[in-house]
């Protein structure tokens, strides 16, 4: 017999632990079992050709919102070219109404819901021992005599450790170059509605020493990141600590995302963190709302004061990634109450803003109370919010457009300090910026047409003049200038913004680059090497502003050395340095 595990991903650069997790706990003893993977971007055809000429007499599947439809164009034209395959659903999509699954998609003969490891191992060994019978197999539904029965209830496995490791010797070849998912924990001991994790009650954990000895055998395969997918990482403060320090103490060049919750937080958490190196952790936190109604509607228990001090504080520190996230469309949040939830936490300044839409996903406690809230969703997936009750659609329509917008200026990194400079100076708050941004967006058409990185510099310059705000173009085209330096190495400026191409300047730059006290003081990485080399790996460039000055923009000439061979891991940006003097000539 030939099972094949079928992960179909989102992206090239992401893996899947689910079939490794199957494969793990199935062993040598169901004939040969192997994991595929494929994304969503890849042709139908093409899969559903690979997976034929794989010969298989079982092919398993995991479902996920992003996936269940190719994963259901796969499977119809997998059973009619090979009609005698059994053919297995499992996942959080088809977890809630695996009778309704099987009843809609007569290709699909078992549904697997909860946790398949025990479940999945029973059905293979059910295919070979006569006397395994399906009533008996938790979490298992399936066709019988024309008719969908089994056991719909979540199949959960009670002590983790009986689970094998699926990070084997196979599995970190597999997905090297990959993000590597890993879970320490499984379960959440929050109860927040609009995630599936609250229909599992409490946490379950793998035990510290099988966790530390995973995540050393992560480490050496040489993982460029590892994403934590435990709900809620820091839950057990003290089993969190242990675990940070452990990575912290044996990581080498692999980073680590964490999803945590921040007013979880203490001294000794925030002291720890300190510890890590410069863009090894990344830490993502969920504010969702600063509506105290919405929380409470929701059953988030969040205490708001706390996360905006540890938010404030990690920051501060400078060396790990922050990652927050809003989520538009929750309970009694209508559009000027979401306003300030946005201002409140863009204000708390992550390296990136997650502006999120409520998906009401099957199980979810708030899918089940929709009416109560007046909402409207889309039937299909991902479930999305329409509007509810305090939000209408064309809000929920302008907030995704400031999504858009969010993503490609904040979220980029790119305008660093421009962004700053114009929301300070000529509008009431961040979220009034990127309103006003959206609508000249749509006045010029710009909307729905591809835009280039560098052209985003141009529009937000014209924006500016178009709207005639009451601000300093001469500064802001240097700030401008500034932050396309600090992100872009093409040296070719966007349209609107100019610069000193003096041949003199050019060779005092280069004269100065001949001076070994200069590399050794500004670019000591460079040592050695002859200035005709450097030259193609840095880059000078005249300012009319001192724009680094802790004492604000100061008007005075100013020489900035970008060095495009260093970028910084939790900013994005590239390393600069302000020359006092090129040569002795200026």
């Amino acid at each position: 017999m030939k099972t094949l595990l079928i992960a179909i991903n989102s992206r090239y650069i992401h893996s899947s632990l689910a079939p490794w997790y199957l494969k793990a706990s199935c062993g040598d003893s169901f004939g040969e079992i192997k994991v595929v993977e494929y994304t969503i971007n890849d042709y139908t055809d093409s899969v559903l050709r690979k997976i034929y000429e794989e010969k298989c007499d079982v092919a398993a599947f995991s479902c996920y919102i992003w996936n269940f439809d190719e994963v259901i164009k796969v499977v119809d034209n997998l059973k009619k070219v090979s009609p005698g395959i059994r053919i297995v659903l499992g996942g959080p999509e088809v977890s809630f109404d695996p009778f309704d699954i099987l009843n809609k998609y007569k290709s699909v003969d078992f549904v697997l819901s909860g946790e398949g490891e025990e479940s999945f191992r029973l059905l293979l060994k059910s295919f070979q021992d006569p006397y395994v019978e399906l009533k008996d197999i938790g979490g298992l539904c399936y066709r019988e005599k024309g008719q969908v029965t089994g056991n719909a209830s979540l199949a959960l496995i009670g002590d983790l450790n009986s689970i094998p490791s699926p990070y084997t010797e196979d599995m970190l070849k597999f997905s090297k170059g990959k993000i590597i998912y890993y879970e320490s924990s499984r379960g959440c001991p929050f109860s927040c509605s609009y995630c599936i994790s609250s229909t599992y009650n409490g946490v379950r954990y793998f035990s510290i020493d099988r966790v530390k000895e995973e995540l050393l055998r992560i480490i050496n395969a040489g993982t460029a990141l590892v994403k934590f997918v435990d709900r809620t990482f820091n839950c057990s403060k003290e089993r969190a600590k242990e675990i940070l320090r452990f990575v912290i103490d044996n990581s080498k060049e692999t980073r680590f995302h964490f999803e945590a919750a921040a007013d979880l937080f203490d001294e000794e958490m925030l002291e720890i963190l300190s510890d890590a190196p410069h863009g090894m952790i990344q830490l993502e936190i969920g504010i969702q709302s600063t509506n105290t109604l919405t929380l409470q509607a929701v059953n988030r228990k969040t205490d708001l004061e706390k996360v905006f001090y540890y938010v404030n504080r990690i920051t501060e520190q400078k060396n790990i990634h922050i990652h927050l996230d809003l989520i538009a469309g929750l309970p009694h949040e209508d559009y000027n109450s979401f306003k300030k939830s946005f201002d409140d936490v863009y204000r708390l300044m992550p390296h990136k803003l997650q502006l999120g839409f409520l998906k009401l996903l099957k199980g979810s406690g708030i899918r089940k109370d929709c009416s109560k809230f007046g909402y409207e969703f889309r039937e299909y997936r991902p479930y999305e919010v329409l509007s509810n009750s305090r939000i209408g659609f064309g809000e929920i329509m302008t907030l995704k457009g400031i999504e858009d917008l969010v993503e490609r200026y904040y979220n980029s990194g790119r305008f660093k300090l421009s962004l700053r400079f114009v929301i300070d100076n000529c509008f009431d708050s961040p979220f009034e910026f990127y309103e006003c941004l959206y609508s000249y967006y749509r006045e010029m058409g710009c909307i729905e047409r591809s835009i280039s990185s560098r052209e985003l510099y141009s529009i937000l310059l014209e924006f500016t003049e178009k709207m005639q705000l009451k601000v300093n173009s001469e500064l802001l085209k240097e700030l401008l200038k500034f932050d396309f330096m600090i992100s872009d190495n093409t040296n070719n400026l966007p349209a609107g913004l100019c610069r000193d191409s003096a041949k003199a300047f050019r060779e005092d730059c280069f004269a100065f680059l001949k001076e070994e006290d200069n590399i050794m003081s500004y670019l000591p990485q460079f040592k050695g090497q002859p200035a005709k080399k450097i030259i193609n790996k840095v880059h000078f460039e005249r300012f009319l502003y001192d724009l680094t000055s802790e004492n604000g923009f100061e008007r005075k000439n100013t020489i900035y050395l970008f060095n495009y061979a260093t970028k910084d891991e939790v900013t994005g940006h590239y390393e600069y340095n302000k020359v006092e003097e090129i040569s002795t000539q200026q």
